[in-house]
């Protein structure tokens, strides 16, 4: 069985003419995209779920002067990930990558595997090039600019120094040279990314009391572990999960803690 995307193929992505509309359709989806989820998840979540239970916040709305610098730098972000995009098109159309359509008995196992180890794969990038990126002369340069952002917000999430956002870029397009990895997979881990981004910076904790001690959300990375992270910086590294930084020993020690008294406070008030 086939996923048709033949009707991609057609246009010649390496023209000039049809690489700027690719682009620009590409930067458009990206964008707005960032938007619509920082919108949607700051108004719908953040905003009602706090409003109704209170401890659910980790800390206030962030002021608007940090929010119009927070776009600014993803509507450049979007710049550098729709570029990216094409990229990953042209590799595609010239035979480079492992990405595929037709779909077999064999991908009801490799397609949930795929995923999977891509997600770990790209966990594995991240956390050491986020450690890199810590470096205090790298974190001076421009790692700073995501730290800028002392208490985070959905729109925190896409907001990075052009050559940060570069080097997350990259990944994608590199993967796809050598994992063989379904359209769907690839859609999944674009959603992925996008979801996960705006829960860890959100300033809103949605795992429930007790997550820390369930044998699947304790390896998950939430708004609280991630808001540790920016708050002091030498802690928290993940992306999507804990693993690395309980591997590593660079999981902040009060992190358990935090989140229970956060959670615990938080059952306590909506059952008042």
């Amino acid at each position: 069985m086939d996923f048709n995307l033949d009707w991609l193929l057609i246009p010649d992505y390496k023209a000039p003419g049809n690489f700027l509309l690719i682009f620009v359709i590409l930067f458009v989806g990206i964008f707005l995209r960032y938007l619509a989820l920082a919108w949607i998840y700051h108004e719908w979540v953040y905003k009602k779920l706090g409003d109704t239970m209170p401890y659910r916040r980790l800390h206030q709305q962030v002021r608007l002067p940090q929010v119009k610098k927070e776009i600014r730098y993803s509507f450049l972000g979007g710049l550098i990930f729709a570029f990216a995009g094409v990229v990953l098109l042209i590799l595609w159309q010239s035979g480079l990558t492992q990405l595929y359509t037709r779909l077999s008995w064999w991908d009801l196992i490799w397609i949930p595997a795929s995923y999977f180890l891509a997600l770990f794969i790209h966990e594995t990038y991240y956390y050491w090039l986020h450690r890199w990126m810590h470096q205090p002369k790298v974190l001076r340069h421009f790692h700073r600019i995501h730290h800028n952002s002392l208490y985070t917000s959905s729109f925190t999430s896409f907001s990075f120094h052009p050559i940060e956002a570069g080097l997350q870029a990259i990944f994608l397009p590199i993967l796809i040279l050598v994992l063989p990895m379904h359209f769907f997979v690839l859609i999944a881990l674009l959603l992925t990314m996008s979801i996960t981004a705006v829960i860890n910076h959100s300033g809103i904790e949605v795992y429930p009391e007790g997550a820390q001690s369930n044998s699947f959300f304790r390896w998950m990375v939430g708004a609280t572990h991630h808001d540790q992270h920016h708050l002091k910086y030498r802690c928290n590294y993940g992306l999507y999960f804990t693993f690395w930084d309980v591997w590593m020993k660079t999981e902040d020690a009060g992190f358990t803690k935090r989140f229970e008294d956060h959670t615990r406070e938080r059952h306590s008030a909506i059952n008042s």
